[in-house]
């Protein structure tokens, strides 16, 4: 089905705060599971953590919309997320010379910077959102009024951007 323009980017922004979201609640979760307390995740104020939806992204760019075998999402996914999660963590460290995780302590690290145990979750993660999250934005984008989706749109993408911005500046005057 052909769509336009505002319903696609419905999709893009709405899937970005979804996958953002579960990144945020994986993460406070982990944490709160391991260490028996609250730390909120991320380097934004809001509870998104970017990296997760721009990880969705990069797997539907590589592996598009064609229906795939579960199996096979959840091996692929596992492998580019874990490259991925590596990559980001050397950026990230040289922009903002800090590091902002580690899997030093966990069975199976990688490089104390991911392991096999967050590829397993990502695989799971990248099996949600391609068997859910994105056929529900493509529902609601087909079901709901214009006005509400390009509102959504708006606003969301305007508070994330602003705190990106201001979370940005924040590490990099703390650095």
């Amino acid at each position: 089905m052909k769509r336009e323009a505002w319903q696609r980017i419905f999709r893009y922004v709405f899937e970005f705060v979804v996958a953002g979201f579960f990144g945020w609640m994986y993460e406070v979760a982990t944490v709160y599971i391991l260490y028996h307390r609250f730390d909120n995740r991320g380097i934004l104020h809001l509870p998104i953590i970017p990296i997760y939806a721009v990880g969705a992204f990069i797997l539907l760019a590589m592996l598009g919309e064609r229906d795939r075998h579960p199996v096979f999402v959840f091996l692929f996914a596992a492998v580019v997320t874990t490259a991925f999660e590596l990559g980001s963590s050397y950026l990230l460290e040289f922009i903002f010379h800090r590091q902002f995780w580690t899997y030093r302590n966990w069975w199976g690290s990688i490089l104390d910077r991911s392991s096999v145990i967050s590829s397993a979750i990502f695989g799971v993660l990248a099996v949600g959102y391609f068997y859910w999250l994105h056929p529900l934005s493509g529902k609601l984008c087909d079901k709901l009024p214009k006005a509400v989706c390009i509102g959504f749109s708006v606003i969301a993408s305007g508070a994330i951007i602003t705190d990106l911005a201001i979370s940005v500046a924040e590490l990099l005057k703390n650095r």
